[in-house]
């Protein structure tokens, strides 16, 4: 009995330690990434290039997609980026993320410079493959939802020299993808800062 009662306390503990370091990882990111995080587009400067990570629109589609393509067509038209870089998933014939939003930005602006990466597999990746093609000193706006961009911001400002903000689309007021976002979210952003502490 008293090897159990041991037991349970040192679980106890251990699930305490793991509560508090996601706790203090979503702090950092938070904190560290909030300011430059922009949902009023007037409060934006120009920058030459804008990210903007897919997300699907197929059979079921993510109640993110149109937010987001609305989203980088505003900022093409108020004049904030000169060229969209669109890094998403392209994994069949019917769930290919670029093609579907670049597609539906020259439905509106059929003169938009975008340039397509279709290796962008999750958040690093995308941010990866910009810094390899078009260097990492480079002034971006990245285009996602703010959930979102305050992790993308978090990797951002530890690969790029260059001045990093973001365009936060709006936002889904469904109840089943907002609380599927909040664990979703704690569980990556200490995987962002792991990685990036481990590779720094």
């Amino acid at each position: 009995m008293r090897k159990r009662g041991l037991l349970i306390i040192l679980l106890n503990i251990l699930l305490l330690v793991c509560i508090t370091f996601v706790l203090v990882c979503n702090i950092i990111i938070i904190r560290t990434t909030n300011h430059v995080c922009y949902s009023n587009i007037d409060q934006l400067s120009h920058t030459q290039y804008g990210i903007l990570f897919g997300t699907g629109r197929s059979a079921n589609p993510s109640p993110y997609y149109d937010a987001r393509v609305n989203a980088t067509i505003a900022l093409l038209q108020a004049g904030k980026v000169d060229t969209i870089v669109i890094s998403g998933e392209n994994l069949y014939a019917d769930y290919n993320e670029v093609d579907s939003m670049a597609r539906d930005i020259r439905k509106v602006i059929p003169t938009a410079l975008i340039y397509l990466d279709y290796e962008g597999v999750d958040t690093y990746h995308t941010l990866n493959n910009f810094a390899k093609q078009f260097s990492n000193d480079k002034d971006i706006i990245l285009i996602s939802q703010h959930f979102h961009n305050q992790r993308s911001v978090y990797y951002a400002q530890h690969m790029f020299s260059g001045k990093v903000l973001a365009f936060d689309a709006a936002d889904t007021n469904k109840f089943f993808w907002r609380v599927r976002n909040v664990v979703r979210e704690w569980g990556a952003r200490t995987k962002t800062i792991v990685y990036q502490q481990s590779n720094s």
